[in-house]
């Protein structure tokens, strides 16, 4: 039965409608992005430094269920507990970073693939999408270095939160991870007839 065990696949189908359309998303965006311009243009202004906020995982979650759809798998929901839910896939566990500074995990987390959106350019309009297609309980991630002396899992059995930057992470994941996206937010929202 895939990656699904009978139990999610059931919660699947029992599932309402993803109401979060792409409408919602390019209205959610619009409006995140005005309020970190318009921050951005305050800090300059004022001469006093402001900590920007990243963007909400409302956001991050449904642009990378939208790329996920584009790359074929169309049953990816966000109408579900935790990230995104996929009759193909499970549970797909989303993280997104807008800095160099680290990702920070649920010790307790369960995932059949993880997505990681780079979002360290988006005021520049530029996206990049990740898939590390293991499981959160796979050798493959539980054996991830977090610093010299510990794992993911050494961290996660600890009960801490385990936090690695993008620059730790992805050199020891490069060889099992994919770029799925690369391109622009209305790269993202557009369907194929429309352009």
């Amino acid at each position: 039965m895939n990656a699904l065990t009978k139990s999610t696949s059931k919660k699947i189908s029992q599932n309402t409608v993803d109401k979060y359309t792409k409408e919602i998303l390019k209205q959610q965006y619009e409006m995140h992005k005005n309020y970190v311009i318009n921050r951005k243009n305050s800090s300059k202004l004022l001469n006093i430094n402001f900590r920007l906020p990243c963007i909400p995982e409302d956001i991050s979650e449904n642009m990378i269920k939208f790329i996920i759809h584009k790359n074929g798998d169309v049953t990816s929901s966000w109408n579900c507990k935790g990230d995104l839910l996929s009759s193909i896939e499970g549970k797909q566990e989303c993280k997104c970073f807008t800095s160099s500074g680290p990702i920070s995990f649920t010790p307790s987390s369960e995932w059949n693939s993880i997505y990681f959106l780079d979002a360290t350019e988006w005021l520049n309009d530029c996206f990049k999408l990740y898939k590390f297609p293991y499981k959160r309980t796979s050798d493959e991630w539980k054996n991830i270095k977090v610093n010299k002396n510990q794992t993911f899992e050494d961290q996660s059995l600890q009960g801490r939160r385990p936090r690695i930057n993008w620059s730790g992470l992805y050199p020891q994941i490069k060889e099992k991870c994919s770029l799925l996206f690369e391109g622009s937010f209305e790269d993202i929202v557009l369907d194929c007839s429309d352009k």
